[in-house]
């Protein structure tokens, strides 16, 4: 039975690996549908995935009631008309202007803020940047599909986008330590990647690596990562989460 077990949760990784790849190489996902029903299908259940797309728009002013403009004219490209919400705070140095929409499949929030800073002259600048989070719930193409929209979006108003997508799922039970080690090679391997860092104990293991098939990276600790890989046990649910994401893990786990 281990030895079944274990042939499983490897073939769910590699599934997992397959869908990934396809999103973040832009591969059209289409064309590999059985991979998307099997993932979908399997003991292996999809619970979110998350893009978020970062940019920086420009040193300028802009009034607030533009801002307000520009995230409504932002919200109608990701197909938002109506039931959102708008807030602002700010800060010391800084000021952020935030559109909410929470829905059954999925939250969307896209923010503009704006810090305060200095040019390479030293004169006093605004620079204003635009951040967009797009959280969907149990559904792996239409996430594939809010990262194009986005890159296009960002790319559209002349921003290079900075684009980080993760994914969570989980299945019943715990993985042991020896499985999670099985895993992990085999992901890493397939993306031709070398782990950089692991942190783990009992329930918890999280792992960095880099690969040079991916353009974006970060430095963390003086090395290069981006792909992040973690696993967690929740004693209270008997549910392990796996979690993978380009380049690190933003959420919270």
């Amino acid at each position: 039975m281990k030895v079944k077990q274990s042939g499983k949760l490897i073939l769910l990784a590699l599934l997992w690996l397959a869908v990934i790849l396809q999103i973040l190489i832009n591969r059209d996902l289409h064309h590999e549908e059985p991979i998307v029903e099997a993932f979908s299908s399997s003991e292996m259940i999809p619970v979110e995935g998350v893009v978020s797309c970062y940019g920086e728009f420009g040193d300028m002013k802009l009034a607030k009631a533009t801002k307000e403009t520009m995230l409504i004219n932002l919200a109608k490209k990701l197909g938002i008309t109506d039931g959102y919400e708008i807030t602002d705070s700010e800060g010391a140095g800084y000021q952020e202007i935030t559109l909410t929409k929470n829905g059954k499949y999925g939250d969307t929030t896209i923010q503009i803020v704006s810090m305060e800073t200095e040019n390479v002259l030293g004169e006093p600048v605004t620079r204003q940047n635009i951040l967009c989070d797009i959280r969907v719930y149990n559904d792996l193409n239409y996430t594939s599909e809010c990262k194009d929209t986005l890159e296009t979006i960002y790319t559209e108003l002349g921003m290079k986008p900075s684009v980080n997508i993760y994914f969570k799922g989980r299945t019943e039970g715990m993985i042991g330590k020896s499985q999670r080690d099985e895993i992990t090679k085999t992901l890493l391997s397939s993306l031709r990647a070398e782990e950089t860092e692991r942190i783990e104990n009992e329930n918890y293991t999280t792992i960095y690596a880099y690969t040079p098939r991916f353009d974006e990276h970060i430095t963390q600790n003086g090395k290069d990562i981006n792909v992040n890989l973690a696993f967690t046990y929740h004693e209270s649910e008997n549910m392990t989460y796996i979690h993978l994401a380009v380049p690190y893990i933003a959420q919270s786990y």
